[in-house]
């Protein structure tokens, strides 16, 4: 037989947990668009819209309101209603005057928080090479690279990245005192003060309460936990 390749349809029993979606009421849904997260920690840009936000009532309409190029993703225009938007991304709708921060709650799924801070986001560093020229290269969690003098910078950290430039405005390290956010494993979707770090186990406290997860699942987030909106 012929190999066809990769299908373009997804049946609604197969979206990934990370994606808040009934199962059993239409057969279908979108699949995301090839991106810089990976399909099963992603949220098809058409899903967010119609299904989660309610902005729209049909895909029909949701294509047109993205071919107005009335729909930004971290400061950029997208219109493929099947863009990938992940963890941390910031979606924004300048006609109504709406943004909002792409999250996780205790599910593991992916929600949509109103923001209150629209000119920069927050990215994990996942990898650290050196290049030619001896610079260092930064891969970041949303598939951004960043290249530079960040010698200091650690896997594990998170970078302060203006929007829609990507210019690196803060470093936040993986340390004791920082505040940071869940991402994975059991206390997905919680968050609270770093008090320890060895090796690959980061212990937190929340409200007085002390748990454990390894470091991949810690999320930086700064001084203080992340500012929404109501």
């Amino acid at each position: 037989m012929v190999k066809k390749g990769p299908g373009r349809h997804l049946r609604r029993y197969a979206v990934p947990r990370a994606v808040k979606l009934p199962r059993k009421s239409l057969p279908w849904a979108v699949k995301p668009s090839p991106g810089p997260h990976p399909s099963d920690r992603a949220l098809p840009l058409s899903l967010l819209l119609r299904d989660t936000l309610g902005l729209t009532s049909t895909l029909l309409e949701t294509k047109k309101v993205l071919a107005g190029r009335k729909v930004l993703v971290d400061g950029r225009v997208r219109t493929d209603h099947g863009f990938p938007v992940g963890l941390m991304d910031l979606v924004s709708l300048p006609s109504l005057g709406a943004s909002f921060l792409i999250s996780v709650d205790r599910n593991g799924r992916l929600v949509p928080l109103p923001a209150k801070e629209t000119s920069s986001k927050l990215c994990r560093v996942t990898g650290k090479r050196t290049i030619r020229g001896g610079k260092i290269q930064l891969s970041l969690h949303d598939g951004k690279t960043v290249v530079g003098d960040y010698g200091e910078v650690r896997v594990g950290d998170t970078l302060k990245l203006s929007l829609p430039e990507y210019r690196v405005l803060e470093r936040i390290p993986l340390q004791p005192g920082v505040w940071a956010l869940v991402t994975g494993g059991k206390n997905v979707g919680r968050s609270g003060r770093v008090a320890r770090v060895e090796g690959r186990m980061v212990e937190l406290e929340e409200n007085g309460e002390k748990f454990q997860t390894t470091s991949e699942y810690v999320f930086p987030v700064g001084e203080k936990p992340l500012e929404v909106g109501a």
